[in-house]
């Protein structure tokens, strides 16, 4: 998935910053974020629209 630098930004904001409300810069969702083990995700609820993945060990 390519993703421009303001969606980027959104993904990287909300990350950052779990308790912020971030508005998806595609469709205006609120993003949400996930956290498992030692990966992080965050991603628009709407199908097939952007996500962020970090994994690490």
């Amino acid at each position: 998935m390519e993703l421009n630098e303001m969606e980027l930004d959104a993904l990287e904001n909300k990350l950052a910053h779990p308790e912020k409300k971030v508005t998806c810069p595609r469709c205006g969702s609120e993003l949400h974020v996930k956290f498992v083990k030692t990966a992080s995700k965050v991603e628009c609820p709407t199908p097939g629209c952007i996500a962020y993945t970090v994994r690490g060990i």
